[in-house]
């Protein structure tokens, strides 16, 4: 059964599934902003190269994090007259943002290694251009992913959905920020 949910949540991942197609379940959504919390948090731990990191800031900030989406995803949707559609576009956004997190590990896991290594200036640079192209290539996925689920969920044009995703990533970015 979690390997066609998974399924059908990554044909979401990639753009070729709507969130009305699938599962609508508060149980799932629960689980799932569980672990999109913990992956969130680990992943700033992970992040974390001057070892700087702390739990009760972290926390308080990846609970945030997950609040806003509820929050930001239902006016979207209240505002639209789709408030009904918010387990399903809450549940798709999560799962496969988490997807989307889940290729950022190696990178993750990589860049205390990194900085870390004695390299020459090439291979350096090089490697510098590589990670950065893979950040932002994972940063555009989720922001397109964002604005397909939107779009389907909202039942809007491109740019209504773009807005909407550009709005998403704002109000991230400031609950997060408000806690650094």
């Amino acid at each position: 059964m979690w390997e066609a949910v998974f399924k059908r949540y990554w044909q979401v991942a990639i753009l070729k599934e709507s969130p009305e197609n699938t599962p609508y379940s508060l149980l799932l959504l629960i689980v799932v902003s569980v672990l999109f919390f913990i992956i969130i948090v680990l992943q700033w731990y992970l992040a974390d190269i001057k070892q700087e990191f702390n739990p009760i800031v972290s926390t308080l900030s990846g609970l945030t994090l997950v609040f806003s989406y509820f929050v930001y995803t239902y006016v979207l949707l209240k505002i639209n007259g789709k408030a009904a559609r918010l387990l399903q576009t809450l549940t798709a956004l999560l799962i496969s943002h988490m997807i989307i997190h889940f290729f950022a590990f190696p990178l993750l896991i990589v860049t205390p290694i990194l900085v870390d290594a004695n390299l020459n200036q090439v291979l350096g640079f090089f490697i510098a251009i590589l990670y950065l192209i893979l950040t932002m290539l994972l940063t555009i996925w989720q922001f397109l992913v964002t604005v397909h689920i939107y779009k389907h969920a909202l039942d809007v044009d491109y740019l209504s959905a773009v807005l909407g995703s550009f709005g998403l990533l704002a109000c991230s970015i400031l609950t997060v920020s408000f806690w650094q």
